[in-house]
């Protein structure tokens, strides 16, 4: 009996490694380098056990889409459930959340490789933004208020997109005074 057939297999193991090398590749070389065969190869895993898993490029994209999302949504809940203070919590958590992981060099480099799948991709997109206004939904308070927490929301947004793009530079004593002024209007009802 061959190795391989005493082997016990571990899916869970292998499911994570596919997932680890299709980040891999689209972190080194970019989504469209995002191949079954490649991704088989870079896993040390044969083309059938990649199909077991993620019948299609789709599926893999959409799986690695979903992990990282899923890492998101718990950093949120875990900031909400932290903060004591009940008005504006989910934009605060939002923008505390976004404004550390856009400085994390792997979580914004899997970032910078899947958000540029969904510009080039339409069916991308479509299938990934409908998860991504779930997780960003507007709070539900009297429009004004409601506005100027998306308004908070959608500065810690561009902050991680230009972060993502390396399109604006901003010391680190400026971009603490831009999060500190947006936290305070997080604070404030009218």
């Amino acid at each position: 009996m061959s190795v391989a057939h005493r082997r016990k297999k571990q899916p869970e193991l292998v499911r994570s490694q596919l997932l680890q090398s299709a980040a891999d590749i689209a972190i080194e070389q970019g989504v469209q380098a995002v191949t079954m065969d490649s991704v088989s190869q870079h896993a040390g895993v044969s083309k059938g056990a990649l199909q077991y898993h993620f019948p299609s490029k789709l599926k893999l994209l959409d799986a690695v889409f979903d992990e990282v999302s899923e890492a998101t949504a718990n950093a949120l809940n875990k900031v909400i459930a932290n903060d004591p203070q009940g008005y504006g919590r989910q934009a605060r958590a939002y923008l505390k959340v976004t404004a550390t992981e856009a400085s994390e060099t792997r979580y914004q480099s899997i970032w910078r490789a899947l958000l540029a799948a969904m510009v080039a991709e339409p069916k991308i997109r479509e299938r990934w933004a409908r998860q991504l206004q779930r997780m960003n939904q507007p709070d539900p308070l009297p429009v004004a208020e409601a506005a100027r927490l998306m308004i908070c929301r959608l500065a810690a947004e561009g902050i991680w997109i230009t972060e993502l793009l390396g399109s604006v530079e901003m010391n680190s004593e400026l971009k603490a005074e831009v999060i500190q002024q947006l936290e305070k209007m997080t604070t404030e009802s009218s």
